[in-house]
């Protein structure tokens, strides 16, 4: 199954590409396996940390195709901040938990992940 979810995430990024997506240079990925942070329903699957440029998707418990659905997610937030979408001083100041209903512009970068990232994730699993 691991080699299978990683033949998964590297076809998943060429068709990012193929979108004219900016991918490279590629995030870290870190696949956090602690049983804690999916114990509940309305638990985080996973984040962006633009700084570093890392993805940390939470594992435990999932389907792999969720976890991929994440993955597509989280590598719109990269395309975000590799075009400079992302305003890292809004990023660096968003700690409120509430940011998507309290910073507009933060809002309409998660609609656009939500959006495009699920719709590539769906046309992709479909063929």
């Amino acid at each position: 199954m691991k080699e299978e979810f990683k033949r998964c995430m590297a076809e998943l990024v060429e068709c990012m590409s193929d979108q004219g997506w900016s991918t490279y240079p590629l995030p870290g990925i870190k696949l956090n396996n602690d049983p804690r942070m999916t114990s509940g329903i309305l638990t985080p699957t996973g984040h962006y940390d633009p700084q570093n440029k890392i993805i940390v998707l939470y594992v435990a418990n999932r389907h792999p195709k969720d976890v991929l659905r994440s993955f597509s997610h989280e590598m719109r937030h990269h395309h975000q901040n590799l075009t400079g979408m992302l305003n890292m001083d809004e990023v660096e100041n968003a700690i409120d938990p509430n940011y998507a209903q309290n910073n507009e512009h933060l809002r309409k970068l998660e609609e656009d992940a939500f959006k495009e990232g699920n719709m590539l994730f769906r046309d992709w699993a479909d063929k």
